[in-house]
Parts: structure tokens; C-alpha cells; sequence
């Protein structure tokens, strides 16, 4: 296993997550508005867009599948609709699952990520601009795999303590097959959306009960996996 870099900045949190079919999504909004820790809107509706990388072989899709409880996945961030032409700064991440814990480390790039070039030269770029800890990261994700885009909705408790995302309208694009991004034939992937809450580590317990104040269960969740297997079968 490679070394864990060093991040510009990095979280540590306990996340659960409730997905549900997407015809729920007036009544999430209802759920969240009433929930008893009192969320309030923290931010902005947004746009939020990935890029995932994967090793040849799918070893991030194998790993989740097979219900591995540490696993790392590398992908580029960015926010807001897609620009034209498509270059805009996005930001490097790798996303780090302890079971429910989740550790999420990101890196500033000097250079925009152009989706109008091929893979080849972006995947190029990257590795001219990682520090050397990083490398090893980028070398076993070296294949597109995915790319999705969706809304968010961000809430926090009065304390902000308790942190709480609604997920919706999402879209993906298959990268594997592509020499370029593909940014217009969609996956035919179910309409979900998802609640996620999320908290310090510390903060398990009530975490915990705000997820079961919820009336859906909470569940193992990937848009990353859900988006390549509505591809694959």
C-alpha cells in the first residue's frame, strides 16, 4: 500500500449515508426542514462535478464491491456548470473510506483542467504537477473511468455539528471507451438521490441518531459504482 500524501487540506468525518428512489426528493426536503437537530441551509445550491481515475483493471470498483473497508479513490473536483470551451480549475482529491469514516485529503493545481484535450495530455499535466508523494496515486489511477455531475443541497445544525447533503438530479458519462472526455452520450444509471450526514469522529453517537430520525435506512452508497455498473450491465 502507498504512502498517504500530503494533502493542502484534509477532513476526517463520521458519514452515513440513506439513499432513495429519486421520486422522494420533495418529501427528503420535508424530512430534512422537520429533522428535531433544527438544519438550516449552509450553502448555495451547486453544481458538483467528478472526474474519477481508476487503475486499468477497476481496482477502486473491485475493491467496493467486494465490501473492502479501507479503500482510496482519486478523482478531480470541480464546481458549477461546465464552461465553453471546458477549462476551469478544479482541484485533485483522493477520498479515503475507514468503514464509515471517511478522510478526504485535496491538492491545488497551478494548471486549469481542460476537458477539450485528450486524455493522454491531461493525464500528462496531472503528473507534471503532483508533488512526489502523490505520484504513486496517479500512476495506478491512470484511467478515466467516470464522469458525473449533480446538485447539493448543504445543511448544518444550529452548533454546525451536524452537517447533512441532499444529492439529486445526477448524471453520468462513461470515460473507459473515450480517447477524449465524453460529455454527451449519459449512462442509463437509476434516478436516486441521496442524504448523507456527516460529523466528527467524536460525534458518532448523535450522528447516529440523527440518521435513524430519517424514515429510510441508511446504506452503502457509491455514485462512483453506481454510475460505471449502469455501464457495464
Amino acid at each position: 500500500m502507498f504512502e498517504t500524501p500530503r494533502p493542502d487540506s484534509t477532513e476526517v468525518r463520521y458519514e452515513l449515508k440513506l439513499p432513495c428512489d429519486a421520486a422522494y426528493l420533495p418529501q427528503t426536503r420535508s424530512w430534512i426542514r422537520l429533522h428535531p437537530e433544527g438544519f438550516r441551509v449552509a450553502y448555495p445550491t451547486r453544481q458538483v462535478n467528478n472526474l474519477y481515475l481508476d487503475s486499468p483493471g477497476l481496482t477502486n470498483l473491485a475493491e467496493n464491491l467486494a465490501g473492502q473497508t479501507e479503500r482510496r479513490k482519486l478523482r478531480y473536483r470541480w464546481y458549477g456548470r461546465l464552461p465553453q470551451p471546458p477549462v476551469f480549475q478544479a482541484i485533485l482529491e483522493l477520498k479515503i473510506k475507514h468503514g464509515s469514516v471517511g478522510d478526504k485529503e485535496r491538492l491545488t493545481l497551478d494548471k486549469p483542467l481542460n476537458l477539450g484535450r485528450p486524455f493522454k495530455q491531461i493525464l500528462a499535466d496531472l503528473q507534471s504537477q503532483v508533488p512526489p508523494d502523490w505520484l504513486p496515486w496517479i500512476v495506478k489511477g491512470n484511467r478515466p473511468a467516470l464522469i458525473n455531475h449533480y446538485q447539493r443541497d448543504y445543511f448544518v445544525s444550529p452548533d454546525g455539528l451536524i452537517r447533512c447533503t441532499l444529492d439529486y438530479e445526477q448524471t453520468f458519462y462513461d470515460q473507459r471507451y473515450s480517447v477524449r472526455p465524453n460529455l454527451t452520450h449519459i449512462l442509463p444509471a437509476k434516478a436516486q438521490i441521496v442524504i448523507e450526514v456527516k460529523a466528527p469522529v467524536e460525534m458518532e453517537e448523535r450522528l447516529e441518531r440523527a440518521a435513524a430520525n430519517f424514515p429510510i435506512p441508511r446504506n452503502r452508497h457509491s455514485k462512483y459504482v453506481d454510475g460505471l455498473l449502469s455501464g457495464i450491465f
